[in-house]
């Protein structure tokens, strides 16, 4: 396997691990009882994974076109 390969598998793993990550720890927060509205805002949550996303996408084809 060459190292551009190899840089978009370990891309696209640690783009997985830290979506798993993020998700378990939005799961595990704390709700209040008094008020149902959680402690973390979905649309920052989204924003910030979806950044993630598009950041590992565009590091790993940069880094698959330029070592071919």
């Amino acid at each position: 396997m060459d190292l551009a390969r190899r840089i978009a598998l370990l891309g696209g793993l640690a783009l997985l691990g830290s979506f798993i990550a993020v998700m378990a720890v939005h799961f595990l927060l704390p709700v209040d009882p008094l008020n149902a509205e959680p402690l973390i805002n979905y649309r920052v949550l989204f924003i910030i994974v979806f950044i993630t996303f598009v950041l590992a996408l565009t590091i790993t084809q940069v880094l698959a076109r330029r070592f071919p």
